[in-house]
């Protein structure tokens, strides 16, 4: 069973993992697509680094050039002999682990020994688990909700940067939130005032059922990646602390000689 046509959509976020930091790779395609019935096993390649740094990752370049030849090697193997899906890939604790779904629960483990013979200084272990629910990619490698808004917050940025964006230069940012209640709407409206942020629109949804209490609010600051993730961080947790979803920014593109 080959994998469906879809194009791939590869997207990458930090995470802790056992008070651990760990950069998770996924294919977001398969979000739409998982579970697929016929690739009901799941397979995990953990490949241990030769020198990691004190976070766990690769301590130079020539590891990470390493770790790439193994990806490029695994995947080829795999998508060629068992037509199985490359789900997503994990940098962790001074490993690195690969993860493929397919219909077979000997041979993965066959073909990925092989391909490991071709780079001998590393070990290795392998995993091959019945995951039918495709729980590992769904719950495991899949990014939480704030995670996933992390991922936009980098797309709105990379489009705004071939734009010309200037990131530095502050400006007006608006945000997006919506609530249960008209009161829990007053409620954050009050403590975001405190920190900055003024009103600009105040509406109703009847098609949100669930929240439909909106409210648009903005505030000048500058859009580089820290700044951006750091106010989508806070500005969800505090819509959740009143019964809300943050639902987006949006901001215009300022070049340097604007």
């Amino acid at each position: 069973m080959t994998v469906p046509a879809y194009t791939p959509e590869w997207e990458v976020y930090f995470c802790d993992i056992n008070d651990r930091p760990a950069c998770v790779s996924v294919d977001l395609a398969f979000e739409n697509l998982a579970p697929i019935p016929e690739q009901h096993r799941a397979f995990e390649l953990v490949v241990a680094l030769q020198q990691p740094d004190a976070d766990g990752f690769p301590a130079d370049e020539a590891e990470w050039e390493q770790l790439e030849a193994i990806e490029e090697a695994l995947v080829e193997a795999f998508q060629n002999s068992l037509q199985a899906a490359f789900v997503g890939k994990l940098l962790h604790d001074g490993k690195r682990s690969f993860y493929f779904y397919s219909g077979q629960e000997a041979l993965p483990e066959v073909i990925a020994t092989n391909v490991m013979q071709q780079f001998p200084n590393y070990t290795f272990a392998a995993n091959n688990l019945l995951d039918s629910d495709w729980g590992l990619y769904l719950d495991f490698l899949f990014p939480e909700p704030a995670d996933m808004q992390s991922i936009r917050n980098s797309r709105i940025l990379r489009m705004m940067e071939e734009q010309g964006d200037e990131h530095h230069i502050p400006r007006s940012v608006s945000h997006f939130v919506s609530f249960a209640t008209e009161e829990d709407r007053t409620a954050f409206k009050s403590a975001v005032g405190e920190a900055g942020y003024t009103l600009v629109q105040e509406g109703v949804n009847q098609n949100e059922s669930d929240v439909p209490y909106s409210i648009v609010i903005e505030r000048v600051q500058p859009v580089t990646e820290e700044e951006i993730h750091t106010t989508t961080l806070g500005l969800w947790q505090l819509a959740e602390e009143f019964n809300g979803v943050y639902g987006g920014w949006q901001a215009h593109v300022v070049k340097e000689n604007d």
